[in-house]
């Protein structure tokens, strides 16, 4: 670690970057939940705004050092609130919307269904150091910031759509595609492959998307959208022939039997991030559903 004595940052992710700079670090903009009715006609409905990804470092960040250097210090499992003076602000509401920049992102469990009906998932164990978040965890695969893929001010509006992230995701940490950080000044084609081959594929019904609600990452006080991606295997073997085993932020484990034995297993270790925890239960508790024949459509 690089010596800071007596050096003062303005914030955490100031003193992140110039002290332990993750591989990937950049201060993209981030769709910001404004508000959020679970009764809304029509289904749940969130109001998006403007945010960037340094919002959610500057919260996560000094909330996790504080509970890691209190539990350090105590020999209680579970810390006084009065000693977490920044998590206790929020312990009657985790995502009070008028406290705090509360910024989203998706979580998408992926599953490739065999010819006779057994599933198969993906995890992405992701390497210390990598990532300014949840490194040196197995994580879902793919998953990200619910973003713009471009600083174009059109692109703000036709990228704010969770299956378009989840494309992107898709082609960026299964496929290798550079990642599309929101830097760059040109929109994303999406009637060119390999966005026009998920859409293919969504039509067609041998790719079924389910969202399963919000879930919240206790430790950083984040909320995930909960998504399950399930590809018939004819299909997903030709969409991801050019598989990526390792990217920028990890190592990809690939067919992992969705059964009750397997995931028992790897729930069991102990880096087992939230969000891909909570979506292998829910697959597990839905596999009727998910490794459903589809009705294809041609």
């Amino acid at each position: 670690m690089k010596e800071a004595r007596w050096k003062r940052f303005a914030s955490y992710s100031a003193a992140l970057g110039a002290l332990m700079r993750p591989n990937l670090w950049d201060d993209r903009f981030c769709f910001r939940i404004v508000s959020r009715d679970w009764r809304a006609a029509g289904g749940p409905r969130l109001t998006l705004g403007e945010g960037s990804y340094f919002d959610l470092i500057d919260q996560s960040g000094p909330l996790t050092r504080e509970l890691s250097a209190t539990a350090h210090r105590s020999a209680d499992p579970l810390p006084a609130w009065r000693r977490l003076p920044l998590r206790a602000r929020y312990k009657s509401e985790p995502l009070s919307l008028g406290r705090r920049v509360v910024l989203a992102s998706v979580g998408t469990l992926t599953i490739r269904r065999t010819a006779d009906g057994q599933g198969e998932f993906y995890v992405l164990r992701r390497i210390k150091g990598r990532t300014a978040t949840s490194d040196d965890t197995h994580n879902v695969l793919p998953g990200g910031m619910l973003q713009p893929a471009s600083i174009s001010p059109l692109s703000r509006r036709s990228d704010l759509s969770v299956w378009r992230n989840i494309m992107r995701e898709f082609n960026e940490e299964m496929l290798g595609a550079p990642e599309a950080v929101g830097q760059g000044g040109a929109e994303v084609d999406y009637t060119r492959r390999p966005y026009s081959d998920f859409e293919q594929a969504l039509t067609a019904g041998t790719l079924r998307v389910w969202t399963f609600g919000m879930g919240l990452e206790a430790l950083i006080l984040t909320p995930v959208l909960l998504t399950i991606a399930v590809f018939e295997a004819d299909v997903f073997d030709v969409l991801f022939a050019d598989l990526v085993l390792e990217g920028p932020e990890g190592i990809v484990i690939t067919k992992m039997p969705l059964r009750d034995a397997e995931v028992g297993d790897l729930l069991k270790l102990p880096n087992v991030a939230p969000p891909l925890a909570a979506l292998l239960h829910l697959a597990l508790r839905h596999r009727d559903l998910l490794l459903s024949a589809p009705v294809r459509t041609t």
